[in-house]
C-alpha cells in the first residue's frame, strides 16, 4: 500500500482560492403618502458570512420604531438556511410589534428555496413593491 505523503500546509495568500462574497443591503425610509413602509434592498449573496449585515439592518429598521417593512429581494442572486433564518427572524420581531415583513420580487431561484422550505406559505410575497404594501 503506497503512501500518499506529507499533506503540504495552507500558507494564506499561497494556493488558495478565496472567494470574496458581497452583500449590499440599503434602506429607504418609508416614503408619502404616511402609512407607506420602508424598504431593505438586499444585492448579493445572502448565506452564512453575510447574513448577520442583513439582520442588523433589519434590526435597525425596528429600532427607529418601524413594526412593518419590506424586504426587496430582486437582487439577491443566492440565499442560503441562515438567509432564511434572518428573514424568519425579522417576521417574528416585526409580528411581535403589530406589523409584517413582506418580500418584494425575489429572483426565480430565491423564490424556489421559498418554495422548497414552505416559506411562501409564511411570507406575504409581491413581485411588485408598490403593491406589496
Amino acid at each position: 500500500m503506497g503512501s500518499l505523503g506529507a499533506l503540504p500546509a495552507l500558507v494564506p495568500g499561497m494556493g488558495e482560492k478565496v472567494v470574496d462574497r458581497e452583500l449590499t443591503v440599503t434602506v429607504e425610509a418609508a416614503s408619502e403618502p404616511a402609512g407607506s413602509w420602508p424598504v431593505v434592498r438586499v444585492a448579493g449573496e445572502v448565506d452564512i458570512l453575510t447574513s448577520p449585515i442583513l439582520d442588523q439592518k433589519l434590526q435597525g429598521v425596528l429600532d427607529q420604531g418601524q413594526s412593518s417593512v419590506l424586504v426587496d429581494l430582486g437582487e439577491v442572486t443566492f440565499l442560503d438556511s441562515t438567509g432564511l433564518s434572518v428573514l424568519i427572524a425579522g417576521l417574528k420581531r416585526c409580528q411581535s410589534s403589530g406589523g409584517e415583513l413582506r418580500l418584494v420580487a425575489p429572483r426565480p431561484n430565491v423564490r424556489r428555496v421559498l418554495e422548497i422550505t414552505g416559506l411562501t406559505e409564511t411570507f406575504h410575497i409581491s413581485d411588485d413593491a408598490q403593491k406589496a404594501d
